[in-house]
């Protein structure tokens, strides 16, 4: 008799299964035990299911990386050009921006654009900049922190010190949300 129960309540499940997979409008119902039990109605949907949107693409870590250095590469090259428009490209444009240039906090995009013409404007512009090293550790598929030893030569004069970068993966790709470039007050 359980078994009976059990094999019936089966195949009504299959036929709701059926009826829902076809994408229809179904019923089914199930009357517990005899003597009136508990009753058990499930109504399948009336609309037509959604498409399921595509799978979101995560780039691997060395995609990202990747992608992180050339950014790094493209802010030096800018940088080393003197062109404080092309610097300021590499940098986040609808985001807060905070910038440290040696001990000087910087903030906002039109602050920096004034620091970067101020220093283009003195002698050695400002300079060349290349990097000896950099680690990334990525927070997750949008921010990275990328930190290493910068070397800045300018008049003459090669300084070395540290920075630390928090990119933003955007539409334009990955721009510079936050820069600390820590070197010596004459670089």
């Amino acid at each position: 008799m359980i078994r009976t129960r059990s094999l019936a309540a089966l195949a009504r499940s299959l036929v709701v299964a059926v009826v829902l997979a076809a994408g229809s409008s179904a019923c089914a119902q199930s009357v517990g035990m005899q003597g009136g039990g508990d009753e058990v109605i499930r109504t399948a949907r009336t609309e037509a299911p959604v498409a399921a949107t595509p799978p979101v693409v995560v780039p691997t870590t060395a995609e990202t990386f990747d992608a992180v250095s050339n950014t790094l590469d493209a802010a030096a090259e800018a940088w080393s050009s003197g062109d404080v428009d092309a610097v300021m490209a590499t940098y986040v444009a609808d985001e807060p921006l905070l910038v440290f240039l040696g001990d000087t906090p910087i903030k906002g995009p039109d602050a920096v654009r004034a620091a970067l013409e101020a220093r283009a404007a003195q002698p050695g512009g400002l300079g060349q900049m290349t990097y000896e090293w950099f680690e990334t550790l990525q927070f997750d598929v949008n921010t990275t922190v990328v930190s290493g030893r910068v070397v800045m030569r300018r008049e003459g004069k090669t300084h070395r010190g540290l920075f630390t970068r928090v990119l933003r993966r955007t539409e334009d790709g990955w721009r510079i949300v936050h820069d600390q470039l820590a070197w010596g007050a004459d670089a």
